[in-house]
């Protein structure tokens, strides 16, 4: 290449030629900020500007309905005037020395018998003196005109010939426009004549009937003052358009800069520490703006965390291959474990089932003894029987869990009256509260009908107030209620013992569990299974329903389940 077609490349390179510019986009280009505000800059200015347009617009098009609704009101006023002189024929007017009023009648002066002189004043002889008298005073004019006029004066112009020709088609009601007259703007408005029956005592030819088109008005209105403030107003939003766009932008500058700018700012300080640090440089070349720098760093960290990743995964590898072995391990133990647990359900309901025939039949001996008179002692006979009762009890709750635990309980489900169970275990239970001078109350407004499994629920209900019994003070108050709500149907028990603890009532429904009692004046049975409230649980859930407790210390607890909808009443 020669010396001549370098210098020719470099007068064809604005970079060149201009280094300012050149060094300008360079520095726009590292700074994410100035390149936010530009484009911010453009965006509002471009915003700003249509806004500016549309209101302009806006506004000329208000003012140009305000002045044409000024040339409508006018061009009704002259109608009716016309209207008012066509209906009267004519109006007499008297006659000045000098003055013609160019009537086309045959007779158009009258004389009176002073010898006053008067002429006949036709809607178009009145129309025309109006309009003249109007334009002297410079503030409008009117002309009547039609295609086929009588006088010349009256002869249309190309906009008013135009307007005839759209009325008489129905093209158009009427027509407006701003032009220039005799040096000044003025707006046009025009509109038809309609001929009125009054108007063809005059009119009387072929081409005039009534309802017809017999011409337009035309009105004349200044303009100048309309255009001037059109003008002033355009002027001031154009200020008032600039005065914002600037202070938008420098608003969100100043916020941007604090909240965002800022904070790159440190981003590409770190990036820079950060790549030095990686790369051992401390000079970097920057090729582009703070999120480019940023990138850069982060394809750096991805390079890196890939090998990283390489070497963890070769690590999880072999740790997944001891984890495999392990948890096969882990699976032969929980085999076992399951069946343990199976044999220990089974054991539990097979030792429970053959303790409960032995114990039946000590239990019959013991009441054919407690008979017999020659027994010497009985208190030692009801010994045995409390306590055979008690083994027995404990052995039916261990072998109805069992059941439950393993879903081999069976239900023997029809409708029965939930208020009468409770009556029955009420006064099965009667004794062993009568002894603590406790009073139950039930309150059930019905005998409320629900399909249960009869006996299922008498065990539920009589667990629950065998607890309730078991847990009151002395001379105590046991209520028991029964009743409907949105879910299906209610029952609860409520005694006035010391309460459950806070941190004790989730564990309440586990089996084995029992709560630590205080020491304290309440006569508290030891030695229970701790089982009941488990099986209670259980057979509530199988019923559908839920069950659940609502207790404070020193103030009673009390116990509600809930059995599903789809009861009835006898």
């Amino acid at each position: 290449m020669n010396s001549d077609s370098k210098r020719n490349k470099g007068v064809n390179n604005p970079f060149i030629c201009f280094p300012v510019l050149n060094y300008m986009l360079s520095y726009i280009k590292q700074r994410i900020s100035l390149k936010f505000l530009i484009i911010i800059s453009v965006t509002i200015i471009f915003v700003f500007s249509v806004l500016f347009f549309w209101i302009s617009r806006q506004e000329k098009q208000f003012i140009l309905e305000q002045v044409e609704k000024q040339a409508i009101i006018l061009h009704k006023q002259i109608v009716l005037t016309r209207a008012w002189v066509s209906d009267h024929k004519y109006i007499l007017m008297k006659k000045n020395e000098g003055e013609d009023f160019k009537s086309y009648l045959s007779n158009p002066e009258v004389k009176d018998i002073y010898g006053t002189v008067y002429t006949k004043i036709t809607p178009a002889m009145i129309t025309r003196q109006l309009s003249g008298y109007a334009a002297k005073s410079n503030l409008f004019s009117f002309n009547l005109t039609n295609l086929n006029c009588l006088n010349s004066e009256n002869r249309p112009d190309a906009f008013e010939a135009d307007a005839i020709r759209r009325f008489i088609s129905g093209e158009k009601k009427n027509i407006s426009r701003i032009e220039v007259h005799k040096g000044q703007n003025v707006f046009r408005y025009a509109a038809p004549l309609i001929i009125r029956d009054s108007c063809l005592s005059c009119h009387n030819t072929k081409q005039y009937r009534t309802g017809a088109i017999g011409g337009c008005i035309s009105v004349f209105l200044p303009f100048e003052d309309a255009h001037a403030a059109i003008q002033r107003n355009n002027l001031f939003l154009f200020f008032t358009m600039m005065g914002l766009t600037g202070s938008v932008v420098l608003v969100l500058f100043f916020f941007t800069r604090k909240l965002i700018f800022k904070p790159i700012k440190e981003i590409r300080t770190f990036t820079r520490r950060m790549r030095s640090e990686e790369l051992g440089q401390e000079k970097l070349e920057i090729k582009g703006d703070e999120l480019k720098e940023f990138a850069g760093l982060c394809y750096l960290i991805d390079k890196k965390l890939k090998n990283q990743h390489d070497e963890l995964e070769k690590s999880i590898k072999e740790a997944i291959k001891d984890l495999y072995n392990t948890n096969l391990k882990l699976q032969h133990a929980n085999k076992e474990l399951v069946m343990l647990n199976t044999a220990k359900t089974e054991f539990f309901s097979y030792i429970s089932h053959e303790l409960r025939t032995p114990l039946t039949s000590i239990k019959g001996a013991a009441d054919i003894l407690s008979r017999k008179s020659s027994c010497s002692d009985p208190a030692y006979v009801e010994i045995i029987k409390k306590n055979t009762d008690h083994l027995i009890r404990t052995i039916v709750d261990f072998l109805d869990y069992s059941k439950i635990e393993v879903g081999r309980m069976e239900y023997d489900m029809a409708d029965n009256s939930l208020t009468d169970i409770a009556n029955e275990v009420i006064q099965s239970q009667k004794a062993d509260a009568i002894k603590k001078g406790l009073k139950m109350e039930l309150d059930a407004s019905e005998k409320f009908i629900i399909y249960i499994d009869r006996y299922r629920i008498f065990q539920v209900i009589s667990n629950l107030i065998s607890n309730a019994i078991k847990f009151s003070p002395d001379n105590g108050i046991i209520s028991i209620c029964i009743f409907k709500s949105n879910t299906g149907l209610n029952f609860s028990i409520k005694d006035q013992g010391q309460g459950i603890a806070v941190e004790y009532r989730k564990f309440i429904f586990q089996k084995f569990y029992q709560a630590p009692q205080e020491n304290g004046t309440l006569n508290i049975q030891k030695g229970s299974s701790g089982i009941g409230l488990a099986i209670c649980k259980g057979l509530i859930k199988a019923h559908g329903g839920e069950i659940w407790v609502k207790s404070r210390q020193g103030a009673g607890t009390k116990f509600i389940f809930t059995l599903p909808s789809g009861l009835s009443q006898r």
